[in-house]
């Protein structure tokens, strides 16, 4: 969804984007080039090479969009894929190493992307919300999709954003439901795959058709769960520029955004969250150090918030793809997020050859665990110390 709204954001500063296509075929396809790296890699490689095609676009004056990270191995997703291009006949094609705040695009650029992340987000949450509880099957799929090509159009600068929001929300206002009490899922892992109903062998609706309900996390608030650990970082690595560009857009959205989140509220029914938990004392009860960056420690951040927020949180699951070496980290800490949250943990890995893989959560659905008090942080099982990556492809 929000990749959708990204495309309008890009075409209104007058640059021709498209949408990368994928499928469960694309994926699989792609494995052929893969000897040991991490799937999402390859998985873009492969889709880029298909769009293209697709489009008839001119190899020589087309690029990859491929967001910059300072962690893990992703520094070398833009060299890696371009190694593959000649096996694809794109030698002359090339790869953007763009800021994810668009900030390199433009200013305008740079506000309209974070509001992307925070509709596509808040939309995907009022559709989990609903939909296990909709009187008629298939009423909340229609509003999303009517959803984002309101919001497509709004981006493009063809109406106002407020305007849009406001009859969206009004849309999904008018779906009819029904009482019922389910046990509520959340889902982290990968950025990915996550919210990847392609990759994930469409793991939300899975849940939903099972008897669950999903609770979802926009990733302008998962931004805000993780900033603070990141600006302490840029600033002890010396880089400013970063420091003060990021944090300077995040005070400022934070302030915009909320004139936008009281029509979200109508229907999520949460208040505005405040993310102001020390970190570093989150991060101690993993024995994490605050200088291990990366997807683990911002696992460990999402899971604290998720249960603090959301207190009848019944299931965590975590979705991985293969070869993924912060994912494999981070599964290793299982026993110390059911230590210290009191909720259980699921970990599902995505291979790209299909079959079902997520089976393993009915059980947990179908005969859901009492609610029992987390340990104290000094209870947990110690663990080593973590560090991960994160990737966003467009």
């Amino acid at each position: 969804i929000t990749c959708r709204f990204l495309v309008s954001v890009l075409k209104r500063e007058g640059i021709n984007a498209y949408l990368i296509d994928e499928s469960s075929a694309i994926i699989s396809r792609s494995l052929k080039f893969n000897t040991g790296q991490c799937i999402p890699v390859n998985a873009i490689a492969q889709g880029f090479a298909e769009t293209v095609k697709k489009h008839d676009l001119d190899p020589a004056n087309t690029l990859l969009w491929i967001s910059k990270a300072n962690m893990c191995n992703l520094k070398l997703y833009p060299n890696f894929i371009a190694s593959l291009f000649p096996a694809y006949g794109l030698e002359k094609a090339g790869i953007y190493h763009g800021e994810i705040t668009y900030i390199d695009i433009s200013v305008r650029a740079s506000m309209n992307a974070y509001f992307a992340h925070m509709f596509g987000g808040m939309i995907r949450k009022m559709g989990c919300k609903i939909r296990p509880y909709e009187l008629e099957k298939g009423a909340t799929d229609r509003v999303i999709e009517k959803s984002v090509e309101i919001l497509e159009d709004a981006f493009l600068g063809n109406r106002p954003k407020e305007e849009a929001v406001s009859q969206i929300v009004s849309r999904f206002e008018w779906i009819e439901t029904r009482q019922e009490n389910r046990p509520k899922v959340a889902i982290f892992g990968d950025i990915y795959v996550r919210d990847n109903s392609v990759m994930n062998q469409d793991l939300i609706r899975f849940i939903e058709e099972n008897g669950g309900e999903v609770v979802t996390t926009p990733y302008t608030e998962m931004g805000k769960m993780i900033a603070p650990m990141y600006f302490k970082k840029w600033f002890n690595e010396g880089l400013y520029m970063s420091l003060v560009s990021v944090k300077a857009l995040v005070a400022g959205m934070k302030l915009i955004e909320k004139k936008y989140h009281r029509y979200f509220e109508r229907v999520i029914k949460e208040p505005e969250h405040s993310y102001d938990d020390d970190p570093e004392t989150i991060l101690s009860a993993f024995h994490v150090k605050p200088e291990n960056a990366g997807e683990s420690m911002e696992n460990i951040l999402k899971i604290h918030y998720l249960a603090k927020h959301t207190p009848d949180l019944s299931l965590f699951v975590q979705a991985s793809p293969a070869f993924c070496c912060p994912s494999i980290v981070t599964e290793a800490m299982k026993q110390e997020i059911e230590a210290v949250t009191g909720i259980p943990v699921v970990s599902i890995t995505y291979d790209g050859t299909g079959g079902i893989k997520n089976q393993s959560v009915i059980p947990y659905l179908k005969f859901p665990r009492a609610p029992r008090p987390a340990l104290a942080p000094d209870s947990a099982h110690p663990s080593s110390n973590k560090s991960g990556g994160l990737l966003i492809a467009l």
